[in-house]
């Protein structure tokens, strides 16, 4: 690996770092009561409903984590920039001040003048950045990580909010089987899928939603069921309702294909 990729991608290693913060945050928000679901049992129709009785505002470390972990993505592409000016330099006293990867709105900034800061840039260094096309149109997700860091530098905080994910449903499983007389069969469960999709995955989650709807006698199964929510995006225009951890992981992936990319012309 050339050094200036080593370099780059030391970036993208302390991004890593970040994501397992954030998601241990947001476990241990998660667990500190950030959302409460509650049973309500109906005796005229012997259903119990389960419902969203309150969700907590996401932990400011957590936006924090985000911000920082976004930021430092953002970072390695400008490194990237700036190693592949070294890479065409021709005049030592050339500093490379003005350096950093192009991504622009369409409408607002045109093509040429995004690459403006780049044109010094050997020609098939150029061919790659035009083949990554980095628009909106053209590249949604490199875009969106963009925004969301101007968003953040520029004007406030990210914004986030309460997505429904799924249901855990192995103790569930287990006191079915206890109920129905089928015990010997209980370590059998850990070969089944654990979770299901939750009815309204990949939903923002409001106060009041119901979640699930328990049959009839199945009382302490239905107690042993658990609710897992997930923290989604919440900027409008640029990124709604999609899971943090998710976007963030394919941001990561994005970046690190990029970095791929421009390897061969690195030093």
């Amino acid at each position: 690996m050339a050094n200036g990729e080593y370099q780059v991608r030391l970036r993208v290693d302390r991004a890593k770092e970040l994501r397992v913060d954030l998601e241990r945050e947001m476990r241990a928000w998660a667990k500190a009561g950030a959302y409460r679901v509650v049973s309500k049992f109906d005796s005229q129709t012997g259903y119990t409903f389960f419902y969203l009785d309150n969700v907590a505002e996401v932990a400011p470390k957590i936006s924090a984590l985000i911000s920082e972990l976004l930021h430092t993505l953002r970072t390695a592409l400008d490194n990237l920039a700036y190693q592949l000016f070294l890479a065409c330099r021709t005049d030592p006293a050339d500093e490379g001040a003005s350096i950093y990867f192009p991504i622009y709105d369409e409408g607002k900034t045109s093509e040429s003048n995004a690459f403006r800061s780049i044109k010094a840039f050997r020609s098939e260094i150029l061919e790659v950045f035009h083949t990554l096309n980095p628009c909106k149109s053209g590249n949604a997700l490199l875009w969106a990580l963009h925004r969301l860091d101007i968003v953040d530098k520029h004007r406030r905080i990210l914004t986030s909010t309460l997505m429904h994910h799924s249901i855990f449903l192995r103790d569930a499983q287990r006191q079915l089987l206890i109920d129905k007389g089928y015990a010997d069969m209980i370590p059998f469960i850990s070969l089944r899928q654990s979770f299901m999709p939750s009815a309204k995955s990949g939903r923002v989650a409001e106060v009041g939603d119901v979640v699930f709807v328990g049959m009839p006698g199945d009382e302490q199964v239905n107690q042993k069921l658990q609710f897992t929510f997930d923290i989604a995006f919440n900027e409008p225009g640029i990124i709604e309702g999609k899971s943090m951890i998710e976007t963030v992981d394919e941001m990561m992936t994005l970046v690190e294909s990029i970095i791929s990319s421009f390897a061969p012309f690195l030093v």
